[in-house]
This record gives C-alpha cells, structure tokens and sequence, in this order.
C-alpha cells in the first residue's frame, strides 16, 4: 500500500505536534479541550504556563495531550480512553491499584487515596538515586463518565533542598464540558486510528464526514488534505468499493491532476475493476508526471505491486512496467 510520502508521516500528521512556548499571562488562559469523536462532552484544560508538545489521537484511537512545564519541571499528560460497558470509580480504584503495586516498591512514601473533584488520586515520591536520577514526584488521577476513562498523569522533577508540595491543586485546571462539534481535523484523526491499524471499514465513515466538511469550508493544510483523499481512496479499495475508490480519487485529480500518487493508486483501483487499459494508462500518467516533477521521492515498483498481479503476465502491460521502472533521461 504505497503512500504518497514518508512511511512515519501519516502518524506523525495524526499525532499533531503542535508549536509555540508558555503562555504569557497577560494572554489570559491558555485553553486545550480534548473529546473523542463520538462523546458528547470533553474534558477542557487550563495549560497555561505549558508548552504544549503533542496534541492529537493515537493509533489505537486513544485521545491524548502532553506538555510541559520547564519552569517548575513538570510534564502533564491526559489520555481519554473508550471501553466496554461504563466507566466507574472502581475501575479507576484498581487501575490505580495496579500501579502502585509496580511502582511504590522504589518509593520512599505510602499510597496517598483521595477524591477531588469527581478524581481518584494516587501520589507518590520516586527517590534519588547513585545513577544520578533526580527526586521525583507523580501524581496519578483517573475518572470516568459514561464509557469513557480519563488518565492525567503529573510529573515533577524535585532538586535536593526544594520544597515538597502536592500536585493536587494542577487538577482544579481540568473541567468537564460539553463537547464541541468535530471538526473535519477531529474525523481525520478518528478514521486514521482505525485506518493505521488496517481497520479500514471503520476508518471510511470518518474519512468520508471529513471530506464533507472540507469541500463544504476547507481548513485542512494541504499535506493533511492529501493524505485525508488518498488514505479514503485506498480505503476504499482495501474493502472492494472500487467505484468510490475511482471517485475519491478523480476527485483528488480534479484539484490536483499532476499528482503522481494518485494517478497510481487509481491504477491500483483499475486493477482491482479488471480494467487493463486504463490501469495502463492511470500508471503512464503516474510515472509521467512523477518524471516531470524531478522529485528525490520513489514510486513504487508496479512489478512488485501485487493489486497488478493479474496483469504481469500480459506481454504488453509486461512491457510497460518494465519501460516505467527503466531511468528517466
């Protein structure tokens, strides 16, 4: 399944990083809300003071925030995970639990329980060590809501001589909120969990409400564009829709019709219909236009390619991959 950048990009793009310092206070509140697709509410934070590093969903769909506080040395994560059935206050009991059998063994302080603010906490001193690692302070809190858990995890790296305070107050910065409505970045994100996994049927109704969206009011950066048109496209025809696979993608052509990939992928797609002319023709376009643009980038072997297995032992497509893989003058 050949993409049309690097092989990390795609992950890269849906585990947004995203740029800037702290923020100064004159600013006001630096907010960040954080939902999964199909909830009706979020959890919204207050992060001001940190730098916010990554910001996004991961592949196996969890929603997930980290920054950092380089001031005071703190690192703040927040993870929103779906399960089966409801999320409860016992569950978050035994996760916690679990934790402290595994990490209270090398620390210096007991288990410290307590509920603020719907959370359940557990926070714990990591000592000083001869390898040179620094005290540090953790703080865990976990609270459910329907069936979704949400993990916030507070770390804080202590030198000898500071003065040991609680994290707790750091999580009067997190509220429950209504959520709001997704965005075409948030159902790119949502299907490109799926999709990374190979769960490509689940993937396609995200894709499809994004490209909604974006033809309705476009907001997505070209590089996100691109991959949201040709990861809907191969979804497509990685679940034997090839009639929307050829629409996606001419679609993709109608505003880009010198993209090489996607003159590829809708020869993959042709293949898949059993058409040979026109996959011959989609991959001549494909190599043509790949040659025009003088990219570093490779294209893939159609001879290695198995969508064109079908037809390689034809003389005359046989002739053609050979003729496309040859050097360009």
């Amino acid at each position: 399944m050949p993409l049309s950048t690097k092989p990390f990009l795609a992950f890269a793009l849906i585990l947004t990083l995203v740029a800037g310092g702290p923020a100064v206070a004159e600013d006001g509140p630096q907010l960040v809300t954080l939902a999964l697709i199909d909830t009706p509410w979020a959890m919204r934070l207050d992060v001001t003071g940190f730098h916010v590093q990554v910001d996004g969903v991961k592949p196996d769909g969890r929603r997930y925030l980290l920054a950092t506080d380089e001031v005071h040395s703190i690192q703040l994560s927040v993870t929103l995970e779906t399960v089966t059935g409801h999320a409860t206050e016992q569950g978050c009991l035994l996760h916690l639990e679990r934790v402290a059998k595994t990490t209270l063994s090398s620390a210096t302080q007991g288990l410290v329980r307590d509920s603020l603010h719907h959370f359940s906490v557990l926070e714990y001193v990591r000592p000083a060590n001869d390898a040179g690692q620094a005290e540090q302070h953790h703080l865990l809190a976990c609270t459910g809501k329907d069936d979704v858990y949400a993990d916030v995890h507070l770390s804080q790296t202590r030198s000898p001589g500071d003065e040991t305070a609680s994290l707790q107050p750091l999580l009067h910065r997190l509220t429950i909120v209504g959520a709001p409505t997704p965005s075409s970045l948030d159902h790119f994100r949502a299907g490109s969990a799926p999709y990374l996994l190979g769960r490509f049927t689940l993937a396609i109704p995200h894709y499809e409400q994004a490209l909604l969206l974006e033809q309705a009011n476009p907001t997505l950066d070209r590089p996100l564009w691109q991959l949201l048109v040709h990861h809907l496209g191969t979804a497509y025809g990685r679940t034997g829709n090839f009639g929307q696979a050829k629409a996606t993608f001419d679609y993709g052509l109608s505003k880009e019709p010198a993209n090489p990939m996607w003159h590829y992928e809708l020869a993959r797609t042709y293949a898949g219909m059993n058409d040979r002319e026109k996959t011959m023709h989609s991959l001549g376009a494909a190599f043509f236009y790949h040659h025009d643009r003088r990219s570093d980038e490779r294209m893939p072997d159609p001879r290695q390619d198995v969508a064109f297995a079908r037809f390689m032992l034809d003389p005359a497509f046989r002739r053609l991959a050979e003729s496309l893989m040859q050097p360009a003058i």
